[in-house]
């Protein structure tokens, strides 16, 4: 009889044991948004969305490891009507995907039935405390997402609201309003205070734009700031965001079907022009120049530029120059003036002879077969893969070199 009481006992409390344990989301099993949402209106709940792919290794590891927690499990299931949508499969997931602009996996969503807007939204895995946390946050209508934007609307600029604000911000992944906004807090402050631990984390963070304030005055007063943090983050940055800024004009496509931002175009010049001292600005002004040629379809004027600009050395890195290089001679490639592809070939052959650096061999000879390949020498062309595949395992067979003889000194 002891040994029956004893067996039902340990039965019940491992069963007690599993089933605690093995709380979950319960998301709702219709994918039908219509009624997700009038059971929504109907609770008188939020509705939260996993918004996730069948590729998202994180959405994968929130569903296994995050949504199964009971605390998680359990605060969820009372607060908000929850349901998920592959957002690339699920017919109501690709609707819902534009209707919010869902761009990064995973996204987490807190939907109003009544509007049928955004009330809260975080982008990225979170550990358990930290959704459950912005959980919460979704069901404060003063400080979920919408809210803030509210206040923000109405004129609120307090330091505190506004440090509040962009994390909000950034957690929806709203990268250009974070911007922003902080720009127009930093802009508040005084040197002294930019000058502080929490200043400049604010910029490093989240101000991106080399022609902003806030980041003119770190490069004005780089000595001062690398008592802040080291030298080498504080120029890490500037040059980061000077790359950047360059890049998005370097790079524009005449078919996106957006005007080219020639007012920008000239600031940024003007402004690499005064800080020519700096690491990043004579190589984003040798991109910037010759850009104008590309956009211009100048593919005489682009050979003499990049000749002009290799003669200045304004790259203070093989990676920058190779990527220079590269970059414009696909844009030479466009021409249909085969004496100036066939002078561009020359020349690559020459860049080729005058270096040592086998992976920028390899780039030179990739660039050599696109420009041969456009006028129609395919064997040329042929040859020309064959020699960048022999400069690139030379070059890797040169790291190893280096490589063993590091460990055999250390």
């Amino acid at each position: 009889m002891k040994k029956l009481v004893f067996l039902v006992l340990l039965l019940v409390a491992v069963t007690w044991s599993v089933n605690a344990q093995n709380r979950s989301i319960n998301f709702e099993q219709t994918k039908e948004w219509k009624r997700i949402v009038k059971k929504a209106k109907k609770e008188k709940k939020l509705v939260f969305i996993d918004c996730y792919t069948s590729w998202c290794g994180p959405c994968k590891m929130l569903a296994s490891k995050i949504f199964t927690q009971d605390a998680v499990a359990d605060f969820f299931n009372e607060n908000f009507v929850n349901t998920k949508y592959d957002m690339e499969k699920d017919v109501d997931g690709v609707m819902l995907k534009d209707k919010f602009g869902v761009k990064a996996f995973p996204t987490l969503v807190f939907v109003d039935p009544e509007t049928q807007e955004i009330a809260h939204c975080i982008v990225g895995a979170r550990k358990a405390e930290e959704l459950i946390a912005e959980g919460e946050k979704a069901k404060d209508r003063e400080n979920n997402l919408r809210g803030m934007m509210k206040r923000y609307a109405a004129g609120e600029r307090s330091a505190e609201f506004l440090i509040a604000y962009m994390s909000t911000l950034a957690a929806a992944y709203q990268k250009d309003e974070v911007d922003k906004v902080a720009v127009e807090y930093l802009n508040t402050l005084s040197l002294e205070e930019l000058m502080t631990k929490e200043g400049w984390g604010l910029i490093n963070q989240y101000v991106k734009d080399p022609l902003s304030a806030p980041l003119k005055q770190v490069m004005e007063n780089r000595s001062k700031f690398y008592t802040v943090a080291s030298k080498v983050v504080i120029d890490d940055k500037l040059e980061y965001c000077i790359n950047v800024a360059v890049g998005q004009l370097v790079d524009w496509d005449p078919e996106s079907g957006v005007a080219f931002d020639e007012g920008r175009n000239r600031a940024l010049i003007d402004y690499l022009q005064n800080i020519d001292f700096f690491v990043a600005a004579p190589t984003g002004l040798a991109n910037l120049y010759t850009a104008g040629y590309v956009r211009e379809r100048d593919f005489r004027g682009l050979l003499n530029k990049m000749k002009e600009v290799l003669g200045y050395n304004m790259f203070r890195s093989v990676v920058s120059k190779g990527r220079y290089l590269q970059r414009n001679f696909e844009a030479l490639s466009r021409s249909e003036d085969k004496a100036l592809l066939e002078e561009g070939i020359k020349w690559i052959d020459l860049l080729c002879m005058s270096t040592n650096e086998y992976s920028s061999k390899a780039k030179l000879m990739n660039s050599k077969a696109l420009l041969q390949i456009k006028i129609g020498d395919t064997e040329g062309a042929a040859k020309s893969k064959v020699e960048e595949e022999q400069y690139m395992q030379e070059g890797q067979k040169k790291r190893n070199e280096r490589l063993m003889r590091i460990r055999n000194n250390s």
